[in-house]
């Protein structure tokens, strides 16, 4: 019987035990199917996020290319427009102007073409002269016309008038072109000392070269007969008077001064006390509407005369409506009635 109750025990604990076992692997296999489950959305999850991602990747690899490319254009561009630019700016360079010396002597040469137009060299320096010869059948004499600085010897101011009419009183005329004023002339020097030396330097080198061309304009004016005259306008009329004082040039017959006067105060006394020691006559001529120096100086000039006791000199003063230009034909009056009153 104890046999028959162990057999029956045995034979339930197997029972137990594959029931067990089988529940054991039942709930092993739905914990892994629930693994599975899960793993499978996780798994898509992770495939769809790396796809994104790929996309995201791509899509900045996308844009980091078109970013280059475009900054790569924009070099090029800005290369291309800085060439441009550069070819822009070559294409806008301005010369320097013509002299203005040189450029007058172009236009003498083109506009008054013929026999009256002659280039003389002075050393390296080319200049103009226009000669007009006497229309009478006697030459009475030549003037040497003189224009002020920075003017042509073609300026209608008052040359021209005496180139026009004195050919028909008997008178052969030469006009010079003369050099242009000194670059550094007058003197910007903040100290009168210095501004007094610089002018000096410069109007000595300038009258050295001014006297050239007058004795080379002079020898021409002794080929023609008669008295030799020199009429000069503005500053030039008294570098005139300062070159024949010092004996750079030779004494002309007779001095015609238009609208003389000198840029600084020293000068302009310096200019009149020369006029009044001076043993050539002088025709001191200005106009009413004249420049302001030339007003300022004209009295001191006449009074320093008078001192002297000159007796070859006079002034008048000719009447004008437009400042700097002598009316027609009044100039030629006045000069020939002053040359007739000293027996020309």
């Amino acid at each position: 019987m104890f046999a028959c109750v162990r057999a029956v025990l045995t034979s339930l604990l197997l029972s137990i035990s594959l029931v067990l076992s089988l529940l054991h692997s039942n709930a092993i296999a739905a914990e892994q199917e629930k693994a599975q489950a899960t793993e499978k959305p996780l798994t898509g999850n992770t495939d769809t996020k790396t796809a994104d991602e790929k996309t995201a990747d791509s899509a900045t690899i996308d844009a980091n290319a078109s970013d280059s490319k475009s900054s790569n254009d924009e070099t090029e561009n800005g290369k291309s427009e800085a060439n441009t630019s550069n070819s822009a700016v070559q294409k806008r360079i301005i010369n320097a102007p013509v002299d203005a010396f040189k450029q007058q002597q172009q236009d003498l040469k083109h506009y008054l073409k013929g026999d009256d137009v002659e280039a003389i060299l002075v050393g390296t320096d080319e200049f103009i002269i226009l000669t007009d010869k006497h229309k009478t059948a006697m030459n009475k004499g030549v003037m040497i016309l003189l224009p002020d600085w920075q003017q042509s010897a073609a300026s209608p101011n008052a040359i021209k008038q005496l180139r026009d009419n004195m050919p028909e009183q008997g008178w052969t005329t030469l006009t010079l072109h003369p050099p242009h004023q000194p670059d550094n002339y007058p003197s910007q020097a903040l100290v009168a000392e210095d501004r007094l030396k610089e002018d000096n330097e410069s109007l000595t080198d300038y009258k050295k070269k001014l006297s050239a061309v007058i004795i080379e304009v002079n020898k021409k004016a002794k080929n023609y007969p008669g008295v030799i005259l020199f009429v000069a306008e503005g500053q030039h009329a008294a570098l005139m008077v300062d070159m024949i004082q010092n004996l750079l040039i030779e004494s002309p017959g007779a001095l015609v001064m238009l609208s003389s006067y000198m840029p600084t105060e020293a000068e302009n006394k310096q200019l009149a006390e020369q006029v009044a020691i001076s043993d050539y006559p002088v025709l001191d001529l200005y106009l009413q509407h004249d420049h302001r120096l030339v007003l300022a100086n004209t009295k001191n000039r006449k009074d320093r005369a008078k001192n002297e006791m000159k007796v070859f000199y006079r002034q008048r003063q000719i009447n004008n409506q437009v400042s700097g230009y002598y009316p027609k034909h009044t100039l030629t009056r006045a000069t020939i009635g002053w040359l007739k009153s000293i027996g020309w």
